[in-house]
């Protein structure tokens, strides 16, 4: 699709019909296994872990595409001002998590880390949602922070940076039920006479 001359309306659909499911597959999938992983091993985890729980499902979903057979995220997408934007939302997300490092390097606290980098890593479903005219974006990100600031605030430390990474989890179940599929943007290209 040329983008120099498309209308917004074709943009945000381009950018659905070419969105992947496999994002918030593998998004339960990781934060699932983050909430595991620190319920067993508590402060032993380390904290890598936790940076490996908001980065991986990029990569994981691009897999997981892959072995269902579906196109997902491609290069040659990235000519979709809709899609830069998405992207460049993960780039400001990137450029804040220093600050949640510093907080937790000051605080010793790695519920803070786990906090912090879970509702930054949701940030990412807003421009997604606007980009794909799908209000569940916005409702998944506000229900993700919602959540964790529940979990950190209300749940014994034992137990707080698991139910942390739980809660953001869970919040990806609702985005599998509830954003808009890739096979919705062919819908909206029907034209009713």
């Amino acid at each position: 699709m040329d983008f120099s001359s498309a209308s917004l309306a074709d943009a945000r659909r381009e950018y659905l019909r070419t969105s992947t499911t496999g994002m918030p597959i593998a998004g339960l999938i990781t934060w699932g296994t983050l909430a595991l992983a620190m319920a067993a091993m508590g402060r032993d985890l380390p904290a890598w872990a936790v940076f490996t729980a908001a980065a991986a499902p990029v990569p994981l979903s691009m897999l997981i595409d892959r072995l269902r057979g579906v196109a997902g995220i491609r290069t040659e997408n990235s000519a979709n001002p809709v899609t830069q934007l998405f992207m460049q939302m993960i780039f400001v997300v990137a450029l804040l998590i220093p600050f949640v490092i510093i907080a937790v390097n000051e605080t010793k606290n790695l519920d803070l880390l786990v906090l912090g980098l879970a509702i930054l890593a949701g940030m990412v479903w807003v421009p997604h949602g606007w980009g794909a005219e799908d209000p569940a974006g916005l409702r998944h990100f506000i229900l993700r922070a919602v959540l964790c600031y529940a979990a950190y605030l209300f749940v014994p430390e034992a137990w707080r940076g698991a139910a942390i990474a739980g809660a953001a989890a869970l919040t990806y179940v609702y985005a599998i039920a509830a954003m808009r599929k890739p096979s919705e943007a062919v819908k909206d290209t029907v034209m009713v006479p």
